[in-house]
């Protein structure tokens, strides 16, 4: 039964009154043409279901995989629409009336922040099935996840996409803001003023990330996009000291690490190493860096040991230089 069907099918059935349970929650029964027995405490009952207050939309499964619920009376039940599914058999339907006053006299209210007094919370469900043991519930739930595996992924890689697009866009206002108020002058300074110190050289980007090649590297390119996996050593520049050395698998390009790292890692091929200078507004911005204080410079010697279009195969890279790096270490502990 498709989500319109049902909830017409509810709206239909206004000459049917609404029960009311010991806790208070509104109910109404639609039967279908099932002939199984009630759900019972230690079933399992597979369902669809449709979550609206008052009338705006808050939640549907009939977009997404059906919801499993173990009936193991569970005090959290109590006033709940999971109350109703033990008057229910497969094929019936629900509807569900939650007072909001109620909820939040009792207390239910922390998982809806938005709900406030006089709304209602209406639940349409739907039983698809009622199964009497774990295991026949966990096999069908299994396949439900395997089904429904594409859509999760495709959901995930939306939601990355837009917190992405929301973090670019609020450090694009966060520089300009940065900017005039000379934050950026002043950090960039700071970086010159410590190459000069260390008599380094090294070209900066059009994003503000300074760096020396040391090797360019002759394999693969990085771009936007690849998987990189990167044996680094990060410095604090203030006081020169290491607060973190590793192999770090991800992918290039899309704001998933510091902006230092998306912008300077560019310069390099497969096989390259470097060095990375990266001011405060290019780091961590604001943000406490790794010395826990905002606007942190920071300098990361690099080496790229793969660039990749699979994931899978930057990581493979990283387990067997971490191995190396373990075997390594115990020889030298041998020799000592």
């Amino acid at each position: 039964m498709t989500a319109a069907l049902i909830v017409l099918l509810a709206a239909g059935c206004g000459s049917m009154n609404y029960k009311k349970m010991k806790s208070g929650l509104v109910y109404k029964l639609i039967p279908g043409d099932g002939k199984d027995s009630i759900a019972k405490p230690t079933n399992v009952v597979k369902i669809h279901f449709i979550r609206k207050v008052n009338d705006s939309l808050i939640y549907t499964s009939y977009d997404k995989m059906p919801n499993f619920i173990p009936l193991n009376l569970d005090p959290n039940f109590n006033y709940s629409p999971v109350e109703v599914l033990f008057l229910m058999r497969k094929g019936d339907s629900a509807v569900v009336v939650e007072s909001g006053d109620s909820l939040l006299k009792k207390g239910l209210g922390q998982q809806m922040p938005f709900l406030k007094k006089g709304d209602r919370i209406i639940t349409y469900m739907k039983v698809l099935e009622v199964y009497n043991n774990d295991s026949l519930a966990r096999k069908d739930f299994e396949a439900e996840m395997a089904k429904d595996k594409p859509r999760q992924e495709q959901e995930l890689k939306e939601m990355q996409a837009k917190e992405k697009k929301a973090r670019l866009e609020q450090y694009d206002k966060d520089l300009v803001e940065w900017k005039k108020s000379g934050e950026v002058e002043k950090q960039d300074k700071e970086v010159e003023a410590y190459l000069k110190y260390k008599n380094l050289k090294a070209s900066k980007t059009e994003q503000g990330t300074y760096i020396i090649v040391k090797q360019k590297g002759s394999g693969v390119p990085v771009q936007s996009g690849k998987y990189l996996a990167v044996k680094y050593s990060g410095r604090l520049m203030a006081t020169d000291s290491v607060f973190e050395a590793n192999i770090y698998v991800f992918q290039v390009g899309l704001g998933n690490v510091i902006r230092g790292w998306d912008d300077g890692l560019m310069a390099f091929n497969e096989g390259g190493s470097g060095t990375l200078f990266i001011p405060g507004y290019q780091a961590y911005g604001m943000q406490p860096g790794p010395g826990g204080k905002p606007f942190e410079a920071l300098a990361f010697d690099v080496q790229v040991l793969k660039v990749s279009d699979s994931r899978d195969e930057a990581t493979a890279t990283k387990h067997m230089a971490d191995s190396l790096e373990t075997m390594q270490k115990l020889k030298a502990q041998k020799k000592q």
